[in-house]
């Protein structure tokens, strides 16, 4: 606890700063993570403490934790100290199974809340599954995948993009609105963020993945503040704030990034360079598949107690280890500060497997980080960490 109030000073005392500046000047901070829970390191545990990649994490108000592994259909949950307790859904078709969960999240009721692709319908599971209830997915004839579902005030965002059959029958034709509230019975009220107010889809790469899953972070405070971090990363984040019953986004400035945030390149490149497979992605769109390598991506973002926006930027150099970074934005949306990312334990910094892998999956309201990384033998592993910012 001590930790956490620690972190909530500095980070209010860095935003106080720069706000009395007539412009805010960032500087290059000192970004430490200390990992105070770990979660599937220990090859010898039971198989309920054991993921293939931890692919969504939320807690709810007892501080249990809840895991989504990439290769299971269920729901894993673990107490504040990370012991498991048990395991909610279980794959199949009928009532309270799971073929291919898409989203998940835990509301303010404690209400497991899962979508489910395959099945077309989201399960909303109580006490811990002992009861649950469905509802459809499919909205206006298109379907919805949303990845990931947040909690607002008194409704919910969901971030996907909807899928339209075409009347001609060539390809699925894809919505270019990203972000919509839905009720607390999910009933839709509105929809906002166009696709290309975070990428440029002149572009067929960018135009292709702009509607993947994995296409970019999302986080929000709870209230008024979402905050979309593009994937693929040019020095942007977006925060979109409730005023006079409208969204308004700002567009802001992170710090340094690469000349160019990716290049184009091919299948047989990928196969045949080890230099260019790693940190590449190949997408498909309407108008075919393509390939990139990604120079600069987002490791994920989350917002602050205090209301400052905290970014994981990863820079991927062709012939040099991955730079995991950080980026801190003060509640006007100035960048604050900005420097490499890195844990108290030398034995990690110096493994290039965990450093590149680093993402942000949660923050919980003691801003206690919840990330995922590969660990040194490359299995997937839950990482609780504080965050320790300082000057350099």
């Amino acid at each position: 606890m001590n930790a956490n109030r620690a972190l909530r000073r500095i980070c209010a005392t860095l935003a106080i700063g720069a706000s009395m500046l007539v412009t805010a000047q960032a500087q290059e901070l000192s970004f430490t993570l200390h990992e105070h829970l770990i979660i599937g390191d220990d090859e010898e545990a039971p198989s309920e403490y054991l993921f293939y990649y931890p692919a969504m994490v939320r807690t709810d108000s007892r501080g249990n934790i809840y895991v989504k592994d990439g290769r299971s259909a269920a729901v894993l949950v673990f107490d504040a100290n990370g012991r498991y307790v048990t395991t909610v859904g279980k794959r199949g078709e009928g009532p309270g199974e799971l073929r291919e969960v898409f989203g998940m999240h835990v509301d303010g009721d404690d209400r497991l809340i899962v979508a489910d692709r395959m099945s077309r319908r989201l399960t909303i599971f109580t006490d811990m599954g002992k009861s649950f209830a469905t509802k459809s997915l499919a909205e206006d004839g298109g379907t919805i995948q949303p990845r990931p579902i947040l909690s607002l005030d008194s409704s919910f965002v969901l971030k996907y993009v909807e899928l339209f059959a075409n009347p001609e029958g060539g390809p699925s034709i894809k919505d270019d609105r990203v972000l919509h509230t839905h009720d607390t019975d999910f009933n839709r009220l509105e929809t906002f963020a166009q696709l290309d107010d975070i990428y440029d889809m002149d572009d067929p790469f960018l135009n292709a993945y702009s509607d993947s899953p994995r296409g970019m972070n999302v986080a929000t405070n709870g209230t008024d503040t979402i905050v979309l971090a593009p994937t693929v990363y040019g020095g942007y984040i977006y925060r979109y704030t409730r005023s006079n019953d409208k969204w308004v986004m700002e567009k802001l400035k992170g710090g340094p990034v690469p000349t160019r945030a990716f290049i184009p390149v091919s299948l047989k490149d990928i196969e045949e360079n080890q230099d260019i497979r790693r940190g590449s992605i190949t997408t498909s769109g309407p108008t075919g598949t393509y390939s990139a390598r990604i120079l600069s991506r987002s490791g994920g973002v989350a917002i602050l107690s205090t209301g400052e926006i905290l970014h994981f930027p990863v820079r991927t150099p062709l012939k040099q280890d991955f730079e995991p970074r950080a980026e801190l934005f003060n509640q006007n949306g100035d960048l604050v500060g900005y420097g490499q990312l890195q844990f108290d334990n030398p034995e990690l910094n110096g493994n290039t497997r965990v450093m590149e892998s680093i993402s942000i999956q949660w923050i919980d309201t003691a801003d206690r980080l919840y990330l995922v990384r590969r660990n040194s033998k490359g299995f997937g592993v839950l990482s609780v960490a504080n965050l320790e910012i300082s000057s350099k």
